[in-house]
């Protein structure tokens, strides 16, 4: 073909099943050796890769090295009536066995919590940590207060990285 290789003419690659594409239909595809190797090799990793075996893997590694983070957890917060709201109370002793170690059904497997890591945040400007339901705030015990972005702030986010905003946007001008 002048490039060097040897060329050996069209192969037939039979798609379907067995590269995961489709469904139960077969189609016939002539293509060169070199763009079917890929295809075929995507085909018998697919074939030898054993579902279950990934699945629990995936599992154990979710229950050993799970993180959940939780936005907004100052909206479960009701500062708005004297007693507590009946639905933001739910919610937070919903959210209390979750945090402590539990084991959650999902579709592939039941998932314990007992190691995972539990982050929650809030902008907590219409309540306070402390509203929040006592056994909560004591499954929650570090709080990290951060300080608004001062205008030297915002000017270092739009200029310093490689890829900040302001050359984002220079780029999308350009192209348009």
């Amino acid at each position: 073909d002048g490039k060097g290789g040897i060329q050996l003419g069209d192969f037939i690659v039979k798609m379907g099943d067995g590269l995961g594409i489709g469904g139960p239909k077969t189609q016939t595809k002539r293509l060169k050796i070199g763009a079917a190797r890929p295809l075929l090799e995507e085909a018998e990793a697919e074939r030898l890769i054993n579902a279950e075996s990934v699945e629990r893997e995936a599992l154990k590694n979710a229950e050993e090295n799970g993180v959940v983070f939780i936005d907004e957890i100052d909206k479960i917060v009701d500062t708005n009536s004297y007693g507590a709201d009946a639905s933001a109370e739910g919610v937070q002793r919903d959210l209390l066995p979750l945090i402590e170690g539990c084991s959650i059904s999902t579709k592939h497997g039941n998932v314990k919590t007992d190691h995972m890591l539990f982050v929650c945040s809030g902008a907590f400007h219409s309540c306070k940590p402390s509203d929040m339901l006592a056994e909560l705030q004591g499954r929650l015990p570090i709080r990290v207060e951060l300080k608004p972005l001062t205008e030297n702030d915002m000017y270092l986010i739009l200029t310093v990285p490689e890829s900040n905003l302001i050359r984002q946007q220079v780029i999308s001008i350009r192209i348009i």
